[in-house]
């Protein structure tokens, strides 16, 4: 997916124009419709070799290659959602996002919580 143009992740960088949304009266339902902001997704890629080598009829052992997340492609989390934490200047300018459309962190989605990549590497003897 293309990132558009002044879309950023980190510190101080909106994923999304932040001033699309305003918030709404108190107690009130917003207009906006559902799903109208999607967060950045996941991709993730992993591959594996795998080779047999037959000693005898009986023997046999199996070298294992395998690698987790091969493209070492982060996971962000969604933007802050909280229109109420922008801080706007008097002139309508952005003083200060305060988390709303931020991506502070990632997400443990891989294996047991870890997203770098991973390398493994085994071997398998059977008789």
């Amino acid at each position: 997916m293309a990132t558009p143009k002044g879309v950023g992740t980190g510190p101080n960088q909106s994923y999304f124009d932040p001033l699309a949304f305003t918030p709404g009266a108190t107690g009130a339902i917003g207009t906006a419709a559902l799903d109208a902001v999607r967060g950045p997704g996941t991709f993730n890629f992993d591959g594996g070799l795998f080779r047999d080598f037959r000693f005898t009829e009986r023997w046999k052992m199996q070298f294992r290659a395998e690698a987790l997340n091969l493209t070492n492609t982060p996971h962000f989390a969604n933007p802050g959602a909280n229109v109420s934490n922008l801080v706007l200047n008097p002139d309508g300018s952005i003083r200060s996002l305060g988390g709303y459309t931020v991506i502070t962190s990632t997400t443990g989605t891989g294996r047991e919580g870890i997203d770098e990549r991973l390398f493994r590497f085994g071997l398998r003897i059977t008789f």
